[in-house]
């Protein structure tokens, strides 16, 4: 499958970072080529997450409760971070079960930042 990290136009990965827990974690971006369409999957295996964080995006669907959790905090904030940097601005984003259930929750606080939402 074609697959290649994201890069900055100086040849730096393209990286997002959030907070997962206590902790900082950093993911970097690669796109799939899947015929016509991208698909965007975020690695955070990255020498400088703790060990724990870079095992995250090892595999979905295992783990305890805590590991999934950290997974959807990754995937939903993340996810939209990750679009963000790619100057992606979707007006609809599909949630395929729990996964993304944090996604929401990253478009409130965004929207609340910029004055366009009254959540709190």
């Amino acid at each position: 499958m074609p697959i290649a990290l994201e890069r900055r136009g100086n040849g730096e990965p393209v990286t997002i970072k959030l907070k997962v827990g206590k902790r900082d974690v950093t993911a970097q971006i690669w796109r799939a080529q899947v015929g016509r369409v991208s698909l965007y999957l975020l690695d955070s295996d990255l020498r400088e997450n703790d060990p724990r964080d870079r095992e995250i995006t090892h595999r979905l669907y295992g783990g305890n409760e805590e590991m999934r959790i950290r997974q959807e905090i990754l995937l939903g904030i993340g996810g939209i971070r990750a679009l963000d940097e790619l100057k992606m601005r979707p007006s609809v984003c599909h949630m395929n079960e729990g996964h993304a259930a944090f996604l929401t929750i990253e478009q409130i606080r965004q929207r609340n930042a910029g004055g366009r939402a009254g959540f709190w």
